[in-house]
């Protein structure tokens, strides 16, 4: 059994892996379990004012950044994004802004729309899932500094603390139980998932590539939204098999779940298909075949993956599939 020491380590491992939105994502899941009115902050309809989220009444903010892993060489350049990301972020919370080289006042209308009338932050947060270096803490914490004596301070307390906080620092500020690590584990799992897919390299598409040309015949007028399909069928394909691989690696019970599920796909489109004249009018209803059939053993775990993987079932069907897509013949 797991002890309370690695899965905090496990899970700053998972906080650390993850990126972009999948890491504010985890964060605020987080976040919002232990703090009571914690409030995520949609970036619609005009932008978020560099928040993304708040509590205690909005005295609280939080700002995250999950930089790609692989984006950047060295630390030096990892250091320097993690403090533009966050000197950008400060300087819409104090609503000030550079022209000319020269920091003024930049109001933000945003911020009235968000926090609680007549409220102000007092902490502000800063969420990142690389900290290993103290060189990103003075540029970050002098900026704020230098934007606090510029701002009008509307919305920021002239007072108010800024910290960095790491993967390291978020893993052991509140306990970490098997439900959060489950959680991670998923989004490690989709991470994986969605990079294999892009390397993933497709069999035979031969009989794909004939019906969907066929469709174009069947349909002249609509080509360039027929290739957009083609494309979009084939980008999740590719995501059915990288998933198909990462069950197979890691969880063979749900890779046996999968092959069963496979099969009544097949038998119900299938079915669908030969009781049509037109079966390619038929891609609708066999997606919602295949995702009403998926979903029973993989909504929960795997819930944002359903609709990708929905579409590239039926997009290797389409490949396999004996029945035809025949041009109607014209009436004489």
């Amino acid at each position: 059994m797991a002890t309370s020491q690695s899965l905090i380590e496990e899970y700053a491992q998972s906080l650390a892996a993850l990126s972009g939105n999948d890491f504010q994502a985890e964060v605020c899941a987080r976040l919002q379990t232990f703090i009571i009115g914690f409030q995520n902050v949609p970036a619609k309809p005009q932008g978020d004012a560099g928040l993304d989220a708040f509590s205690d009444r909005g005295e609280r903010a939080y700002c995250c950044y999950g930089p790609e892993r692989d984006e950047f060489k060295t630390n030096k350049q990892r250091e320097n994004a993690i403090i533009n990301k966050f000197k950008g972020d400060l300087r819409r919370l104090y609503e000030v802004d550079f022209e000319k080289e020269v920091l003024q006042v930049s109001e933000s209308p945003e911020m009235a729309t968000i926090l609680p009338k007549d409220r102000k932050i007092k902490q502000i947060e800063l969420l990142v899932n690389w900290f290993e270096s103290h060189r990103i803490l003075n540029p970050i914490l002098s900026a704020a500094e230098e934007y606090q004596k510029v701002s009008k301070c509307r919305y920021v307390e002239p007072s108010a603390t800024v910290i960095v906080v790491g993967p390291k620092d978020l893993a052991n500020r509140y306990a970490v139980d098997e439900v959060t690590i489950v959680r991670a584990r998923q989004r490690i799992f989709i991470l994986k998932v969605q990079t294999k897919a892009a390397t993933v390299t497709l069999g035979s598409t031969e009989k794909f590539d004939l019906k969907m040309m066929t469709l174009k015949e069947i349909n002249p007028g609509r080509t360039e939204q027929i290739d957009k399909l083609w494309l979009e069928l084939q980008t999740s394909w590719r995501m059915a098999l990288a998933f198909e691989q990462e069950l197979d690696e890691t969880l063979p019970n749900l890779h046996r779940d999968l092959e069963t599920n496979r099969a009544r796909i097949l038998k119900r489109v299938l079915m669908l298909m030969v009781g049509s004249a037109t079966p390619w009018a038929e891609l609708g209803q066999a997606t919602e075949i295949a995702s009403e059939i998926l979903q029973k053993d993989f909504e929960k775990l795997y819930g944002m993956l359903v609709e990708d993987l929905s579409a590239g079932e039926i997009a290797r069907l389409i490949g396999e599939c004996p029945v035809g897509w025949e041009k109607p013949v014209a009436d004489a």
